[in-house]
């Protein structure tokens, strides 16, 4: 009789372990969403060298990463430990803006700026130092 409890507990222990498993592997995904309201903003020195050819503002980025569109094919959302996200979207002035950012937590670094149609190009040499930071100032 005792071997038939144990038998008996193995199969639900095993029958409980299947379900933990199958409920694991049910569970939706999360996604990853582009944060469209970061707390800071790092720009590499890349991307300011290429704002600064294309004659685009920090403004106009900000405008960007609130109102753009998100291009899932150019981007890399699963990339560890930080996603990248490629941002397309036209500003006031009516420039067509691609905007490339690597979002970690609330702090989102802009790693390139440029304007699409723009045909000119630019002295800009990526190196990959540090970013220069801009905190963000609730008005």
């Amino acid at each position: 009789m005792k071997a038939r409890n144990v038998i008996i507990s193995l199969l639900f222990v095993l029958a409980l372990l299947v379900f933990i498993i199958i409920k694991i592997r049910n569970e939706p995904k999360r996604r990853l969403i582009l944060n469209r309201n970061p707390s800071r903003i790092e720009y590499t020195k890349f991307a300011l060298c290429r704002m600064d050819c294309h004659h685009i503002n920090a403004n106009s980025v900000m405008g960007i990463v609130r109102n753009g569109q998100v291009n899932r094919g150019r981007s890399d959302v699963h990339k560890k430990p930080c996603p990248i996200f490629t941002v397309l979207g036209i500003t006031k002035q009516k420039m067509n803006i691609i905007i490339i950012i690597q979002q970690c937590g609330t702090v989102a670094k802009v790693l390139d700026c440029y304007d699409a149609n723009e045909t000119v190009g630019c002295n800009c040499v990526n190196d990959e130092t540090m970013p220069l930071s801009f905190l963000k100032i609730n008005n």
